[in-house]
């Protein structure tokens, strides 16, 4: 089973195998052993009142959209590195992260309509890291057949260019953030695992939103590519003052800063035009006409959801009533609530394997 179709498997299921109607009292879903009885899809966020809670309807929750993120109360370590971000909007005196020389050309190959795979894993194995990454992504159970592969080639060839393309972007952004050998790995680890945890939600989604699932897994995983920079520069004062920046006072500088900064870097790596328009707006609720406005909103969402499942700072939304999923037209969808069920799990299972 190929990479993309195996994913939407994994997290929302085979559309054939799927119930196509529902009377008022069928249908259950199962999420950490406990039966989650949808009486109709309007209000199928709601459990029995001897049940749990589902992570989607926390009980007392109201939030029906996604808020700014409020400035918290800065020490004068945090204050200082405030300063000194706002200094570097324009991008001057600022070292961009790059994309790894070898997945650039893999890239530039994968793009060309006379793709030559020898070419690929010709280049692919000048990295070692790159190499491990590709066989391990080749052997995995989405791809492997009867005999295991030990060279390039034959693995390069089985994956293919779409996941191809996509693990070059994963291994360029995991380079970009872990990779760099001055920045704080803590808070480097928390960037890494949200970019991976939005590829795998936003790719979900994409069954329901007819996003295409290989433009969600980027737009997914690059949106927020600003935050490297915020992390560089974070990692860089907190080397001079030995004194760590607090996760709350973090968390809000890259809110704040990621888009301004993601735009530079979408630029610097000459990222196609959609993507780099997502990356530079995607706080704002879309207005009707935006020709992205389904992309946006499917952001929006999944930023949401990282928030309740534990790759965000915690928020409580009421997230079968909120404006962008009623947007989406998601809030009756036959199956979403199936999809939410098996969500969480699914997406530490898929990290496990792309990590």
């Amino acid at each position: 089973m190929g990479f993309w179709n195996w994913f939407l498997t994994a997290l929302v299921g085979n559309p054939a195998e799927r119930t196509p109607e529902r009377s008022s009292q069928q249908g259950t879903c199962q999420s950490g052993g406990v039966a989650v009885l949808e009486r109709d899809e309007s209000t199928a966020s709601r459990l029995d009142p001897d049940d749990a809670e589902p992570w989607w309807a926390p009980e007392g929750a109201a939030l029906l959209e996604r808020a700014p993120k409020e400035r918290p109360e800065m020490s004068p370590e945090a204050r200082v590195i405030e300063n000194l971000i706002a200094s570097h909007f324009d991008g001057h005196d600022l070292t961009l992260p790059s994309i790894p020389r070898v997945a650039e050309r893999v890239l530039s190959r994968l793009g060309s309509a006379y793709c030559d795979f020898a070419e690929v894993a010709t280049d692919i194995a000048e990295d070692q890291v790159l190499a491990a990454e590709t066989l391990r992504m080749a052997n995995s159970p989405f791809y492997r057949g009867q005999e295991k592969f030990t060279a390039l080639l034959p693995a390069v060839t089985r994956l293919g260019i779409r996941p191809l393309r996509a693990l070059m972007m994963q291994h360029s952004i995991r380079s970009a953030t872990t990779g760099h050998r001055k920045v704080d790995q803590e808070l480097a680890g928390i960037v890494w695992r949200r970019s991976l945890a939005s590829s795998i939600v936003m790719m979900g989604l994409s069954a329901f939103t007819k996003v295409d699932e290989e433009d969600a897994f980027m737009i997914g995983l690059l949106h927020d590519i600003g935050n490297v920079v915020v992390l560089r520069i974070v990692s860089g004062q907190e080397l001079m003052t030995k004194e760590p920046i607090d996760l709350e006072a973090f968390e809000y500088l890259c809110y704040e800063c990621q888009q301004e900064f993601g735009e530079l870097i979408a630029t610097e790596w000459k990222l196609p035009e959609k993507l780099q328009s997502l990356i530079t707006d995607h706080h704002d609720h879309p207005p009707d006409d935006d020709p992205l406005r389904t992309e946006r909103l499917q952001l929006i969402l999944t930023d949401m959801i990282l928030e309740m499942i534990g790759f965000a700072p915690q928020v409580e939304y009421d997230l079968l009533n909120s404006r962008v999923v009623k947007e989406l037209g998601l809030s009756k969808r036959l199956g979403f609530v199936h999809f939410l069920c098996a969500l969480p799990q699914e997406v530490d299972e898929a990290m496990s394997t792309l990590s």
